[in-house]
């Protein structure tokens, strides 16, 4: 059996300082849930990205991008092969060219959140566009991001990997997208589930159409109420909707390290092999685990 290596951390490359609703998803108007402030003496969150593959011998088909003022994390999405059928590459390759191509549309100011998604997909279908068959299916993947521009944090979350806002206040507000969730809930066969991926009435993901981007959740924070914004995969928050390793206001407390990230994806593992041992474990035991970590707002006075 491989063995399991820590999670990776992986500092921002281009500087040391973060240079960088759901119509169905989390309420906004749901309470924040409180996070232990850090103490005075904690040293500055770093931007960084931590991962871990759900297995050691298999491609991470996770991805996350830090750029300054920017960051952005893809899931791709594990669907069979009959799903795909038209495409050659992998889903890692699709989640990697495009977390590339949407952190580079995002550095347009003069693009919104959707339009830079929407330029990203297109980008990225024009890659193999000439050597695929995409209609007949192809890689996919959810995303998330986050861009600092006029005194605010705007935000894009599509499908279900999730953004956590760490407000200055210790309060932590969660954005997740659940369509995929109540799709799942109310379909009996994966052939039902997958016609409905980009469908009216079903759930939505970046794959080769760029107006699926029009189905993101957006919105914007200013920056002198944030602390951090942390993107994660599901990977990371089936420790609180599987694994019941606490709250979100936990996880955000968690992450806001590399080693604090570290350290909950390895508990992630065991809780994971705990549950496999017993027989319960869920269809996909292990999944990729990816946690982008963007300080928020640095130069943003602080009242």
């Amino acid at each position: 059996m491989p063995v399991r290596s820590q999670p990776a951390a992986v500092p921002d490359p281009a500087t040391p300082t973060p240079a960088t609703s759901r119509p169905v998803a989390s309420d906004p108007s749901a309470p924040a849930l409180a996070a232990p402030r850090p103490a005075a003496s904690e040293p500055a969150t770093p931007a960084v990205v931590v991962t871990d593959p759900a297995r050691p011998d298999a491609p991470n088909e996770d991805s996350a991008r830090l750029a300054p003022g920017i960051a952005v994390l893809a899931d791709g999405a594990g669907v069979g092969p009959a799903w795909r059928a038209g495409c050659s590459h992998s889903v890692a390759w699709y989640s990697h060219a495009l977390t590339d191509a949407l952190a580079a549309a995002l550095a347009d100011p003069e693009l919104t959140m959707r339009d830079a998604l929407a330029q990203a997909i297109t980008e990225v279908a024009s890659l193999h566009a000439d050597t695929c068959d995409l209609e007949r299916g192809g890689p996919s993947a959810t995303v998330v991001a986050v861009r600092e521009r006029d005194g605010m944090l705007e935000h894009l979350v599509l499908c279900d990997s999730s953004l956590l806002l760490l407000h200055r206040d210790g309060s932590v507000r969660r954005i997740t997208d659940l369509r995929v969730d109540e799709v799942t809930a109310r379909e009996r066969t994966p052939a039902a589930v997958e016609a409905q991926r980009n469908a009216p009435g079903g759930f939505w993901l970046a794959r080769h159409e760029p107006e699926a981007a029009e189905q993101a959740l957006i919105g914007a924070t200013p920056l002198v109420d944030l602390d951090a914004a942390i993107l994660v995969s599901d990977g990371v928050t089936r420790a609180v909707d599987l694994l019941d390793l606490g709250d979100d206001a936990d996880l955000a407390r968690r992450c806001r390290t590399a080693g604090g990230a570290q350290a909950l994806i390895a508990e992630i593992r065991t809780a994971e092999d705990r549950l496999v041992e017993c027989g319960a474990g869920p269809r996909k035991p292990h999944d990729d685990a990816t946690i982008a970590i963007h300080p928020v707002g640095r130069s943003a006075p602080r009242e």
